[in-house]
């Protein structure tokens, strides 16, 4: 791909590239498509593995009680009070 086509691409996808990365960039999605196009040339004869592999995938839906929620919050590793205390992961 060119560097017009990455910088095209890159404003669809509101991706910044720098201009020093445009050619590094072009090459590693042209690999990527280069890749696809060798996974799309191969012949399935119509099933996959993943279909043949599966016989029966539906199951009878079975109603349960559900714990309770006291019982949730204490089988948790942290609680307090009546919530879960999970670690911070936003600063």
């Amino acid at each position: 791909m060119n560097t017009d086509e990455i910088k095209r691409l890159a404003n669809l996808a509101r991706l910044s590239v720098p201009e020093a990365e445009l050619e590094t960039v072009g090459k590693d999605v042209s690999s990527i498509l280069g890749f696809v196009d060798k996974i799309q040339a191969v012949q399935l004869d119509g099933q996959t593995q993943q279909s043949a592999d599966k016989t029966n995938v539906f199951r009878e839906d079975v109603v349960a009680p559900l714990a309770a929620n006291h019982d949730l919050i204490e089988a948790a590793p942290l609680h307090q009070d009546h919530f879960v205390k999970v670690p911070k992961v936003i600063e």
